[in-house]
């Protein structure tokens, strides 16, 4: 299963989560770090220590 499936899964069993703003994504990218949905870090491109998808990798998927 792929780490963008897995975390699709997850928003299913799991509530209060939001994608973070663009400002946050912007300081994020400078760093080369982003946050997955579960709230770990993760980087920019890839998956948290749990198998989550970071949010850029979410955000771009479902933008398409």
């Amino acid at each position: 299963m792929s780490a963008v499936a897995a975390t699709f899964e997850w928003f299913e069993v799991n509530s209060g989560w939001a994608p973070p703003d663009p400002e946050t994504l912007d300081d994020w990218a400078a760093e080369g770090i982003c946050r997955a949905p579960d709230d770990c870090w993760a980087t920019w491109d890839g998956t948290c220590e749990h198998g989550l998808a970071s949010w850029a990798v979410v955000l771009a998927a479902i933008e398409g």
